[in-house]
């Protein structure tokens, strides 16, 4: 068990910040929940000569 500032550190107090898709209002238009979409790209180039591989 570990201690932060004093506070012992146990899996019940951690905060968790769940994101989940919410419906809203956005600029007075109302949405929908959103899913987000992962871009299926390799993430590799050549920039301004340089190759790279992310």
């Amino acid at each position: 068990m570990t201690t932060y500032r004093g506070i012992k550190v146990t899996p019940e107090n951690i905060a968790r910040d769940e994101k989940s898709p919410k419906a809203g209002i956005y600029r007075g238009t109302k949405h929908d929940a959103v899913k987000s979409e992962k871009s299926n790209t390799s993430g590799e180039g050549i920039y301004r000569g340089v190759k790279h591989v992310a």
